[in-house]
């Protein structure tokens, strides 16, 4: 990110001499934060290839302090994104699509995009076992030497909170086929974190939300209409192919300098900068399973049916980890042996508020006779891929 961050310090004294806001790192007098400055400095080059910005980010936007000293997470013109100083949500202006604009440096831009060219293509694209993010488009901005990547908007994987242990099974199924469609291709995601997992909620908000308070409405006046998983079942997808790479099988064993992703704990980098060339597959494995172990073994009770298999995608040793393959294999087999009873079985955390439980448990009995009477699937998974 070293590029992307020079081309950081040339559009803040770029803004300095234009005498649109102060010096880096300090609030301009649109009261906006650091990480705002490059996308407000460049708003117009961004409307100009097609997509609108929030008037929060327009240069000539001015916001006064709140009235009667009320909270600023009130007021919709204090909502700032903050996925990311490189990513920010947008519209298109053709249709008036939500979307996502992810800027990349020239030193950064080839490998994502042909990675996420290659997964948007009409070869894979309506293939059931992939659940990378589609490109919806990628426009060059010349002048300064970036490459906005533009992807559907999208919701946290975990946000609403998972429901039953069903959903959480249909969760994993799905990104377990994505990254071994991945692998299955040589592509090795690198940083297949839960940062990095998204939800579609085309289905589950179809009025939408705003991109930064996602309970709100898109206008932010009224709460988001929403629907639980189980009725109207998402689809996962893996995003951010920055540290992905493709490796030629002909090569043999793949080996690369270590590059640490959004998870810190991986046991071949503690030696971390001078540790020594690996194979990044298994490293997406212990990934993939570290995000299972932490989201969800330990945050919930009723996952011990998972232990096994965690523990073997985290193992000390990469070469003791199993493949991808194998990891498909066993989680269907472990999750295809649970009864609809466990699938329809309400999560409960280790952290939740004994006050709160048993008014979730009213909902969840309710909502859970319901599902049995329209026989509504245990595993929520969504038409396009059940169908395929």
């Amino acid at each position: 990110m070293d590029t992307v961050n020079q081309a950081d310090e040339a559009a803040s004294k770029a803004a300095l001499t234009s005498g649109d806001y102060v010096r880096l790192g300090l609030a301009d007098p649109g009261h906006r934060r650091p990480g705002e400055m490059y996308w407000t400095h460049h708003q117009k080059k961004i409307e100009a290839a097609g997509y609108m910005l929030r008037p929060r980010y327009h240069e000539d936007w001015k916001c006064s302090q709140p009235p009667w000293n009320l909270p600023r997470s009130w007021f919709e013109v204090w909502q700032v994104t903050r996925i990311s100083p490189y990513v920010i949500d947008a519209t298109r202006m053709t249709d008036g699509k939500q979307v996502m604009l992810k800027r990349t440096s020239d030193a950064d831009t080839g490998e994502e995009l042909n990675i996420s060219r290659l997964f948007s293509s009409e070869e894979y694209r309506r293939n059931p076992k992939n659940h990378c993010i589609p490109l919806i488009d990628s426009k060059r901005l010349e002048e300064i030497q970036t490459t906005l990547l533009v992807i559907p908007r999208m919701r946290p994987y975990n946000n609403p909170r998972f429901r039953t242990v069903g959903e959480v099974v249909a969760f994993a199924t799905q990104i377990i086929e994505g990254l071994e469609l991945m692998h299955e291709l040589h592509i090795a995601h690198r940083d297949c974190t839960g940062q990095n997992i998204v939800l579609d909620p085309s289905g589950m908000y179809p009025t939408s939300f705003h991109p930064v308070k996602m309970n709100r409405s898109k206008n932010f006046h009224w709460f988001a209409k929403s629907y639980t998983r189980t009725q109207r079942p998402p689809r996962y997808y893996l995003i951010d192919f920055g540290l992905s790479r493709y490796y030629d099988p002909a090569r043999g064993t793949p080996l690369d300098a270590a590059v640490r992703g959004g998870d810190k704990s991986v046991p071949e980098f503690r030696d971390y900068p001078d540790c020594p060339p690996h194979n990044p597959f298994p490293t997406d494995i212990y990934y993939l399973g570290n995000m299972l172990r932490t989201d969800f073994l330990q945050k919930y009770y009723g996952f011990e049916w998972l232990d096994d298999l965690v523990a073997d995608m985290c193992h000390e040793d990469p070469s003791m980890r199993p493949l991808i393959g194998v990891v498909a294999s066993r989680f269907a087999e472990v999750s295809g042996a649970l009864t609809s009873w466990k699938l329809r079985s309400r999560l409960v955390g280790r952290k939740d508020s004994f006050i709160l439980g048993p008014f979730r448990w009213i909902r969840h009995v309710y909502h859970t006779t319901g599902y049995i009477i329209t026989r509504t699937p245990a595993v929520p998974m969504p038409r396009d891929v059940r169908d395929c």
